[in-house]
């Protein structure tokens, strides 16, 4: 399931550890938006990913996904608003395996 919004998200395979990494960057858009923009633009992504969880367009392995990037995107919303994000940069962030759970087709 895609959801349009101000972020790109990649995949990087299994570490030897067995932990899948995300590599978010931001879209040019966001990145070009005045401040006030940019937290507009969030909260309408974090809206957009709650709405596809209570309307059930996410469902089953999809709503696993939304429901990643969701939290994910509830940790980085302060720090969006404020300013404290170097846009620019690539966030990475290190997702424990589940068994059963492959973090590739969650996110595609």
């Amino acid at each position: 399931m895609q959801i349009d919004g101000p972020l790109k998200i990649g995949v990087v395979e299994p570490s030897p550890s067995g932990n899948y990494e995300l590599h978010i960057t931001f879209t040019d858009t966001f990145k070009a938006a005045d401040l006030a923009t940019q937290a507009v633009q969030f909260d309408a992504y974090l809206q957009a990913l709650q709405r596809a969880l209570q309307n059930g367009e996410a469902d089953g392995r999809d709503a696993q996904g939304v429901m990643m990037v969701q939290q994910i995107c509830e940790q980085l919303r302060p720090h969006i608003v404020a300013g404290e994000i170097a846009l620019g940069e690539t966030l990475v962030v290190e997702v424990q395996r589940t068994p059963g759970v492959n973090l590739v087709d969650l996110l595609n």
